[in-house]
């Protein structure tokens, strides 16, 4: 099975028509670069830190470019901007945001993972194939990329299965 959707069509598909978590005030895309403006004062229970940074800089902007994908996981390098905040003073608080906010959509911890990369750089690790798995059973995600701010996706199918989805049970 092959996908090719636009950016703003993969989003409304994996939401299921639903809205963006509160967390986020706007997700974009442009070439293979996603965008999204997060607002550190709508995180449910924040820690000190980033309660501290939203007085300084309530926005995070995160701008996350498509690198590779294998195993089922998408990776992207990223850069964040808060303010005068340096990138390094967020990355050991944006693992816990995104959870937190994965957490507030009722979807589990870990299905982004923040970490350094090679050189010392943030990057985003996206298990796309848990994230499929959590909506249907018999679909291995084969091939994935965003680039010219669409979602190439290829996956193969076989004794497909729907999950029911969290606001059905």
């Amino acid at each position: 099975m092959r996908l090719s959707l636009t950016f703003p069509e993969a989003l409304e598909f994996a939401l299921l028509g639903g809205a963006l978590p509160p967390v986020l005030r706007e997700v974009t895309a442009t070439g293979s670069t996603v965008r999204a403006d997060v607002d550190l004062r709508a995180v449910p229970a924040p820690p000190f830190a980033l309660r501290a940074l939203a007085t300084i800089a309530p926005t995070v902007r995160v701008d996350a470019t498509f690198r590779s994908f294998a195993g089922g996981r998408a990776t992207f390098d990223l850069v964040i901007k808060a303010g005068a905040v340096p990138v390094q003073k967020l990355l050991n608080q944006l693992t816990p945001l995104l959870n937190s906010g994965l957490r507030a959509a009722h979807l589990p911890a870990g299905l982004v993972v923040v970490e350094q990369g090679p050189h010392g750089e943030p990057q985003a690790v996206l298990d796309l194939q848990s994230a499929v798995a959590l909506r249907a059973t018999g679909v291995t995600i084969t091939a994935f990329e965003i680039a010219d701010a669409s979602v190439d996706l290829t996956a193969t199918v076989h004794q497909l299965a729907l999950r029911p989805s969290a606001s059905t049970r």
